[in-house]
């Protein structure tokens, strides 16, 4: 697909049309006339699936403009422009193109062609046929104190490079929201989005091979929705102090979206791990059956795998680790203990443990998933049937997303890296039916928040408060009398 900051394959062209972003569902194409002694003009653009124009140029004096779809089976539109008395225009006259997407539309070219300009004496110019980008974007509003809000939509977003962050939900840890930062974000996935007060265009992309573990669930329509709690599970949505718990049905709005996580399990606290063995490799993978605390550790870190992008797993460190939870460690060869202490949380992971004491038998694949093991060199293929150790776990990744060409599975034929990613928490706001006091800090998630580190209500750290009113301290909220 042409560079969304590419033009019109003949930049002097006599008319160049200009890549369109759409953001939401609406955007503009530009129409630049650069022949001089122009009176009229008509050509025909081939637009994308899902891509319509709802507006063409805007009518002033004697200059008229007509639209019309020619061909629906190819969404080929014609526009023609004239001026009733001749009247010429200067060379860069730029004229509006109103584009419209509906929910099925995709990215591509808009393809210019059987270009005709004509001066006042009726004489016509013919102009090469070209092509432009149209890229779909989002076009999100932030209004919440802590600049933040969900969003998911019909187009993959590129959060590259921007003040704006997105995120999605990885896990519920305590009272806390964890989050995890992405930058690529495929069409339909709901994220959270933090940025300023205000209107944000988001630049579209199309994305592809990669994908991410979310507790959020989105309501990719133009409508609001009703959500009503089933079972055992925590289900919250956000609101403009943050996420906030319900357990009675409440609405969502459109092309937003919500949490829905397991129940955060029984603390099963027990004897230290020990030995936790690391080799040559510096990696290795665990599933213990009582709840670990890795805070104390320097060396190693234990991951959970909440994506997979091309080639690469994306990976986010934890510390608390709950019995019967796969991870992947990282870290030094050696000898470990690990501390055993109550971690009641619940994680989004592709990881898949052996809570057992005897080792198991895993095939190449497994329904829509492609199994690898940890290897010495990061997460690996394998052709026959593996053991995987007692305690020990193993990655899955959905075969769909593998390149074709490597979907015959060998001993490391597919041996995938990792990279990490930046996690944050924030504080669950509370019940929506509690008081009003409920409010949002942000932190980075491996931060530790002593006695003596504050954050007002925007999440911002400071010295110490210098008013009266509502802080966090250490984790918790204080009011500062």
């Amino acid at each position: 697909m042409t560079s969304l900051c590419s033009t019109f394959a003949f930049a002097d062209a006599d008319l160049v049309v200009k890549p369109a972003a759409i953001y939401g569902s609406s955007g503009t194409m530009e129409v630049v006339i650069n022949k001089a002694n122009t009176t009229a003009f008509q050509f025909d653009v081939k637009l994308p699936t899902g891509i319509s124009v709802s507006a063409f140029g805007t009518e002033s004096g004697d200059r008229k403009f007509e639209k019309n779809q020619v061909d629906a089976s190819t969404n080929t539109w014609r526009f023609l422009s004239y001026d009733e008395k001749n009247a010429t225009f200067d060379a860069g006259t730029t004229f509006n193109v109103t584009l419209a997407a509906a929910a099925n539309a995709e990215e591509g070219e808009a393809e210019t062609e059987a270009i005709i300009l004509v001066d006042p004496n009726g004489n016509s110019t013919e102009v090469e046929n070209g092509s432009s980008a149209v890229s779909l974007g989002a076009s999100i509003k932030i209004t919440s104190d802590n600049e933040m809000t969900t969003y998911v939509g019909n187009s993959g977003l590129d959060f590259t490079d921007r003040e704006e962050l997105a995120y999605v939900v990885t896990g519920i840890v305590g009272n806390n929201v964890m989050m995890t930062r992405v930058k690529k974000v495929p069409a339909g996935t709901p994220i959270v989005v933090k940025g300023t007060k205000g209107t944000h265009n988001i630049p579209g992309a199309k994305i592809t091979g990669l994908y991410y573990k979310n507790l959020l669930i989105g309501n990719n329509t133009d409508a609001s929705i009703n959500v009503t709690p089933e079972g055992t599970d925590q289900f919250l949505r956000f609101t403009t102090s943050g996420f906030q718990t319900f357990s009675e049905t409440k609405s969502v709005g459109a092309h937003k979206a919500y949490v829905r996580a397991k129940a955060l399990p029984e603390a099963k606290a027990g004897a230290d791990w020990s030995p936790l063995k690391i080799g040559d490799g510096k990696r290795t993978s665990l599933c213990a059956d009582v709840d670990l605390d890795f805070s104390d550790q320097t060396a190693i870190k234990p991951y959970i795998a909440m994506g997979y992008n091309n080639g690469n797993v994306v990976i986010t460190s934890i510390k608390k680790v709950p019995a019967g939870t796969p991870v992947y460690i990282l870290g030094p060869k050696g000898e470990y203990t690990i501390k055993s202490s109550a971690a009641q949380a619940v994680y989004e992971n592709m990881m898949v443990g052996n809570n057992s004491d005897a080792s198991i038998t895993i095939n190449p694949t497994d329904g829509e998933y492609t199994n690898l093991y940890v290897a010495t060199t990061g997460f690996s293929t394998f052709s026959a049937s593996r053991s995987v150790g007692a305690h020990k776990s193993y990655l899955q990744i959905l075969t769909s997303y593998l390149p074709a060409s490597s979907r015959g599975i060998s001993d490391g034929s597919i041996v995938c890296g990792e990279t990490e990613a930046e996690t944050l928490i924030i504080p669950i706001c509370g019940s929506l039916e509690g008081g009003s006091d409920n409010t949002t800090s942000i932190r980075s998630f491996d931060e530790t928040m002593s006695d003596d580190v504050w954050y007002n209500l925007s999440g911002q750290r400071i010295d110490t408060p210098t008013k009266k009113g509502l802080y966090i301290k250490n984790g918790k909220k204080v009011v500062v009398k």
